[in-house]
C-alpha cells in the first residue's frame, strides 16, 4: 500500500512539474517587458533573468518544450506501468469485470492522468500566469535560467535539427519581428486600459507620434482667424488690434493678409508708444519664416531652431498665396490639444458637452477631430484635411445650416456657418 501511495505521489509530482513549465512559459510570454524592465532597474534579479530569457526565445522555448515532453512521457510510462496493475487487481475481484480487468485498469489510469495533466498541469497554471504574469515570470525565471543552462546541449541539438528541416524546405532562419507603430499604439491602449497611463497621457503620446507625419497646413492658424496689423491703417486701429488680442506677435500686411510684409512684436510696438513715439511698423517688422503648407512640422521646428527669437511662420501654398500662420503655440496644441486664450474660453476648437456630443471647429484637422470622438482617422486626403472639408466631401454640394452626415456611428451636423464656410460642427453618437 505504501508503495502505491509513493507511486501516486511520483505521478502527481510529475504533473506539478509539467504545470511549472506551462506556467513559466505563459508568464514570460504574457509579461509586460516595460514592467519587467522597471523591476530590474529597481534591483530585482528575477526580473533581470526574465528579460534575458525573453531575449533568447530560441533557447527558452525549446527548454520548456523539452521539459514538458520528457515529463509527459515519463508520467504516462510510469503511471501505466506501475498504477495500472494494482488497479487491475481490484477490478479482477469483481466477477463481471474480471475478464476486462487489465484493460479497465490501464484505461482508468490513463483517463485520470490525462484529466489531472490538463487541469493541474496546464489550465490552472496558465490561468494563474495570465492573471499575474510579471510576478510569476520573476518567480520562475531563476529556475528556468538554470534549466536552460543544464539542457543547453539538447537545446542546441533541437535548434540545429530545426534549422536543417527549414533549409530542406528552402527557408532560412526566421527574421526577428520588428515593432511597428500599430504595435506601439496597442501597447499605449493597453497601458491606458490597465491604468498605467491616463487617457490624456495616451492621447498626448499618440499625438507626438503623429507629429512626425503631420504637415504644417494641419497645425496652422487659418488666415480667416489671423489677427494682423495693417501698415496703411491708423494708429488707433492697430492699437485696438493689439489691445483686443493676447498675442505677442502679429503679421504686418498692406490692406490684405495676402500681402505680408513681416512680423511685429507687440512689446516693441507698445514700447514705442510708451516712449512717446509714433510706431513705424515697417521699421519694426522682422522677417518671418516662410514655409509651405505641405512642409512637415518637425522640419519647421528645425528651421525655428536656426532662427533664435523668431518662432513665427507664414504659411503659403504652392502658388505663394498666404494660407495662415504657425507658431510654437500651434505646434504645442497639436501635442496637448486646444489651449484657448483666457478671454476666449467660448471659442475653443473642441468642446465636450454633457450629453457626450462634441462641438467642433470646422477648421479642426480631421484626424484630431476623429481622435477626440474615438474614431479611426480617415485616409490622408488633400481634399479634406479639415473637419469642414470632410463634411463637404460627404455632402458633395454647397453646405447649409442643419445638414447632417453620418459616419462610423456618429452624426455630424452643421450648426454654424460663416458665410459659405462651415464654422461649427456638432458631432453626436448615433442614438
Amino acid at each position: 500500500m505504501n508503495m502505491l501511495v509513493a507511486e501516486i505521489g511520483v505521478v502527481l509530482l510529475c504533473i506539478l512539474v509539467n504545470g511549472f513549465f506551462a506556467m513559466a512559459e505563459m508568464a514570460l510570454v504574457s509579461a509586460n517587458r516595460l514592467r519587467l524592465l522597471a523591476r530590474a532597474k529597481a534591483g530585482s534579479r528575477g526580473a533581470a533573468k526574465a528579460l534575458k530569457l525573453l531575449d533568447r526565445p530560441e533557447s527558452f522555448f525549446p527548454t520548456v518544450q523539452v521539459g514538458i515532453t520528457l515529463v509527459g512521457v515519463f508520467t504516462g510510462a510510469f503511471g501505466g506501468a506501475t498504477l495500472a496493475e494494482p488497479l487491475a487487481g481490484y477490478f479482477s475481484d469483481i466477477p463481471a469485470l474480471a475478464g476486462y480487468a487489465a484493460s479497465l485498469g490501464l484505461g482508468v489510469v490513463v483517463a485520470a492522468i490525462t484529466y489531472l495533466s490538463i487541469v493541474a498541469g496546464e489550465l490552472v497554471p496558465k490561468r494563474l500566469a495570465f492573471a499575474h504574469p510579471e510576478r510569476l515570470a520573476v518567480a520562475c525565471a531563476p529556475v528556468m535560467s538554470w534549466l536552460m543552462a543544464v539542457s543547453a546541449p539538447a537545446v542546441r541539438l533541437l535548434g540545429g535539427s530545426t534549422e536543417l528541416v527549414l533549409r530542406l524546405f528552402g527557408m532560412s532562419a526566421l527574421p526577428a519581428r520588428e515593432m511597428t507603430e500599430e504595435d506601439l499604439r496597442g501597447l499605449l491602449s493597453e497601458a491606458a486600459r490597465t491604468g498605467v497611463l491616463e487617457q490624456g497621457e495616451r492621447r498626448m503620446v499618440e499625438r507626438i507620434m503623429r507629429l512626425g507625419d503631420r504637415r504644417v497646413g494641419l497645425c496652422m492658424t487659418h488666415r480667416l482667424k489671423v489677427r494682423w496689423l495693417d501698415v496703411q491703417a491708423s494708429l488707433e486701429h492697430n492699437l485696438r488690434v493689439v489691445a483686443d488680442n493676447p498675442y505677442s506677435r502679429y503679421p504686418l500686411a498692406r490692406e490684405d493678409i495676402s500681402a505680408v510684409m513681416g512680423v511685429v512684436r507687440a512689446k516693441e510696438f507698445l514700447a514705442a508708444l510708451a516712449a512717446g513715439e509714433t510706431p513705424d511698423l515697417a521699421r519694426l517688422a522682422h522677417d518671418p519664416v516662410y514655409v509651405l503648407e505641405s512642409t512637415r512640422v518637425l522640419t519647421l521646428l528645425e528651421r525655428f531652431r536656426t532662427r533664435p527669437g523668431m518662432r513665427f511662420g507664414v504659411v503659403v501654398d504652392e502658388y505663394g498665396d498666404v494660407q495662415g500662420i504657425i507658431t510654437l503655440g500651434d505646434i504645442l496644441e497639436a501635442v496637448v490639444g486646444d489651449i484657448p486664450p483666457p478671454d476666449e474660453a467660448g471659442e475653443q476648437a473642441a468642446v465636450r458637452r454633457e450629453d457626450g456630443s462634441w462641438l467642433l471647429d470646422g477648421l479642426l484637422p480631421v484626424d484630431e477631430a476623429f481622435d477626440l470622438v474615438g474614431l479611426a482617422a480617415p485616409a490622408p486626403d488633400e481634399a479634406h484635411r479639415t473637419l469642414a472639408g470632410f463634411v463637404l466631401a460627404r455632402l458633395q454640394h454647397a453646405p447649409a445650416m442643419g445638414e447632417v452626415i453620418e459616419h462610423a456611428g456618429w452624426v455630424f451636423e452643421i450648426v454654424d456657418m460663416d458665410g459659405r464656410r462651415i464654422d461649427r460642427v456638432l458631432a453626436s453618437p448615433v442614438a
